[in-house]
């Protein structure tokens, strides 16, 4: 795999715990919109998230259907490995 995809694949899976992180009562206003717009991102299918997620290796499909259906989820992304920070 070259660095170039697994970077994207890294901004696609950030993007993906950013939109599952569970927001608190003392949530950051930073944290709240992180968490809104890569949601809206994924579920937007936008031209540049399907570009992304290309680049990516990823099928767009995939991962916005997982994400909607919860399959993907914070969870899941530690068990494959991905490290999310709090």
């Amino acid at each position: 795999m070259t660095p170039e995809r697994r970077l994207w694949q890294t901004v696609v899976l950030h993007a993906v715990a950013d939109a599952t992180y569970s927001i608190g009562p003392k949530a950051s206003d930073e944290a709240i919109r992180a968490k809104r717009d890569a949601d809206a991102w994924i579920k937007g299918d936008s031209k540049d998230y399907r570009r992304v997620c290309d680049w990516a290796g990823m099928d767009p499909d995939f991962i916005r259907d997982a994400y909607m259906s919860g399959r993907i989820n914070r969870e899941a992304l530690r068990k494959s490995g991905v490290e999310i920070t709090e």
